[in-house]
């Protein structure tokens, strides 16, 4: 299925038909492409916005603000103090990488990774913890989209 136009999900015999046929279509017009792919269930868009729709309502909560006037970089502080805290309690290995020095091969200090990177149950993992974690501070964040269908399906 395409999904855009750099993006294509493969999850059926009918859908690696029509990727090869995107793929034929492609080469026509440009003769060298590179392909990256990601083995395991896509995360929704739902899923990836109601994660940043909570990280801003989280903030201009903490900060005593509104929404509207929370910019990236209060916004950012929350991702990484969330990420540190939930990281700190589980300690879930797919939450950390450590760079490496590509001459030296030396590691460098760990680092979090993207939540664009994270698999559908590893995402939901983390949002549960957030509303859990924002309800405990007296905010109540809620349930929608695909979260909530999991939620539904796994409560």
């Amino acid at each position: 299925m395409l999904v855009d136009e750099t993006t294509f999900i493969v999850n059926s015999l009918p859908a690696l038909a029509a990727f090869h046929a995107h793929v034929d279509k492609i080469i026509a017009d440009y003769p060298y492409i590179t392909f990256e792919w990601r083995i395991g269930e896509d995360r929704s868009l739902d899923q990836n916005a109601l994660f940043h729709v909570w990280l801003y309502e989280y903030t201009a909560f903490l900060l005593h603000k509104d929404k509207r006037s929370v910019i990236l970089a209060e916004m950012e502080g929350t991702k990484r103090m969330a990420k540190k805290a939930f990281y700190s309690q589980f300690g879930h290995p797919w939450m950390i990488f450590r760079p490496i020095h590509p001459k030296t091969r030396e590691e460098g200090l760990p680092q979090y990774t993207s939540s664009k990177e994270w698999k559908v149950g590893e995402m939901f993992q983390f949002l549960t913890w957030l509303q859990m974690t924002a309800a405990n501070d007296g905010l109540v964040l809620e349930s929608l989209g695909e979260f909530r269908k999991n939620q539904n399906k796994h409560g």
